[in-house]
């Protein structure tokens, strides 16, 4: 039997396909870049027949790009973004644009939960607060706004659920997708909690779940003709990408934790029991069913190294004129940037939360503590440490740093080794950089490498295909620094947030007002 295998990650930015070998090196890798439309304030949305041309084109480039043919690839693994909303009509077709996880429209529809109280009953049955970019406030959004698109609703799915069903003509989620809508006492759809919400009539829409380490179809002759692969090529179920970057670097038992920089920033600890045993955080935190006796518990910003990239754009044309000058990546730059800068940013402090973050929805972005010494290079060096002050304070929610037995990151974030030697100063603990560039990509092939039975097991598989790239230990006397920093971070949070509230309720009614 070949142990190649294919593994796909369709992210926020980027649609991401990577070809491994049996020891999970990367021989074959494609890239490509969906559009995200936003066709009103706060919309983020797909075109799903777009999406799917994306991810047939890194397909290919993968495929392409490896010294095996398609025909010996084992089996195929999907990952992508959580949450939002992908749904089906009766003949398998869209009912209307995908909604991403970053969408906004549904905040007033949470506001109303959070009146009711809803968002606790949620959270007591479901393990989380639901969030605006939520599949549970997206429906009800749907059903007050588009009512026709609801009603036509015959199949939820979520993003690499569709993907799946472009490639094997199957419908089905996982066990962590699907426990956005499960009652974790029972491990069944929580079909009373969506009576509860106004949205009972999904309950028949709500599709089977196949474990992500199972095999959920076969590349159908269509698919194979868009991608490149071969057809019959098993298809295992998938993970939402949390948990699939998560397994892709090796976090996998009790006690680990991972911090993805990416367009969102995660900041995520493995359970061997649901939390309301272990005692983990709540009120923001997300618990969802991990692998076979295993759960993820998770906090999210919605916007992560996406900081970055809205901080360069508007302020480092000269650090981007640089870097094409010398013929290297922005990103070498900013690095040299960075370190130029002592920690602490010369007292200048920074909020990440361009899109909130799912414990605090009204949280919002800023620079304070701004003086007319601080210049593009201390703001720069604020962001970096606001992304990771805020992903710390994720995990801190969840677990105490020093009980934990292993702290990786990933995402785009870890390429830059003074991002994190930040996070490493920020927790006072080692933190770990898995080998290779797409861990989320590799997650998915682990999966499929236990559902095709190249490895008996996740443990297995983890062992040969994922290695540790390098360890960044962290700085006493940094350490020391941060800790001020982080108070000050807290505090501002604190004292600005209900400000940002009174605004956005200002904002609403103006708004309704005018409609009037």
């Amino acid at each position: 039997m070949t142990d190649w295998l294919l593994g796909i990650d369709a992210g926020l930015t980027n649609v991401k396909a990577a070809v491994y070998d049996g020891s999970g090196t990367e021989r074959g890798v494609g890239v490509a870049s969906p559009e995200s439309l936003a066709p009103a304030p706060d919309h983020a949305e797909r075109d799903l027949d777009d999406l799917w041309t994306v991810v047939a084109t890194a397909v290919s480039g993968a495929i392409e790009g490896a010294p095996v043919p398609a025909s010996g690839i084992a089996g195929v693994g999907v990952t992508a973004h959580g949450h939002g909303l992908y749904a089906l009509d009766a003949s398998g077709e869209p009912v209307r644009n995908g909604i991403e996880s970053r969408d906004n429209r549904a905040a007033g529809i949470r506001a109303e939960w959070a009146e009711r109280g809803l968002l606790e009953s949620v959270e007591a049955v479901a393990g989380y607060r639901p969030f605006a970019g939520d599949p549970l406030c997206l429906l009800a959004w749907l059903k007050r706004e588009e009512p026709d698109a609801y009603d036509a609703i015959h199949t939820v799915l979520f993003c690499k659920d569709y993907l799946k069903h472009r490639l094997t003509g199957t419908v089905c989620t996982d066990e962590m997708e699907a426990s956005v809508f499960t009652d974790h006492s029972t491990g069944e759809y929580a079909t009373d909690l969506l009576d509860a919400l106004g949205i009972g009539e999904v309950a028949d829409a709500l599709p089977p779940v196949t474990p992500s380490w199972e095999v959920c179809g076969e590349v159908t002759a269509t698919a194979a003709a868009e991608t490149g692969l071969e057809a019959g090529t098993p298809v295992a179920s998938g993970l939402h990408d949390v948990g699939a970057t998560a397994l892709g670097s090796g976090v996998h038992r009790d006690g680990q934790a991972m911090l993805i920089v990416g367009t969102w920033g995660q900041s995520i600890v493995v359970r061997e029991e649901h939390p309301d045993a272990a005692s983990a955080g709540s009120g923001g935190s997300i618990t969802r069913r991990y692998l076979e006796d295993t759960w993820l518990v998770y906090r999210g910003n919605r916007s992560a190294a996406t900081c970055l990239d809205w901080f360069a754009e508007r302020c480092g044309a000269d650090w981007q004129r640089e870097a094409e000058e010398a013929a290297e990546s922005p990103y070498e730059v900013y690095e040299r940037v960075v370190e130029s800068v002592p920690p602490g940013a010369e007292g200048l402090l920074f909020h990440p939360f361009l899109h909130g973050s799912t414990a605090r929805p009204s949280a919002r972005a800023g620079f304070y503590g701004l003086r007319e010494s601080h210049g593009p290079a201390e703001m720069l060096r604020a962001v970096y440490e606001g992304v990771a002050i805020a992903q710390c304070e994720g995990v801190r929610a969840i677990a105490d740093p020093a009980s934990l037995s292993t702290v990786r990151i990933g995402g785009g974030g870890a390429r830059s080794p003074a991002w994190v030697g930040i996070f490493a100063d920020l927790l006072g603990e080692p933190v770990e950089v898995a080998d290779g560039s797409e861990a989320g990509a590799r997650g998915a092939a682990v999966c499929a490498a236990v559902a095709t039975g190249v490895y008996p097991s996740h443990a297995e598989a983890v062992d040969a295909m994922v290695g540790v790239e390098r360890v960044h230990d962290p700085d006493p006397a940094d350490t020391g620094t941060y800790r001020h920093l982080q108070t000050t971070f807290r505090e501002a949070l604190d004292r600005i947030e209900p400000t940002w509230e009174r605004l956005e309720e200002l904002r609403d009614r103006t708004a309704a007002e005018a409609d009037r």
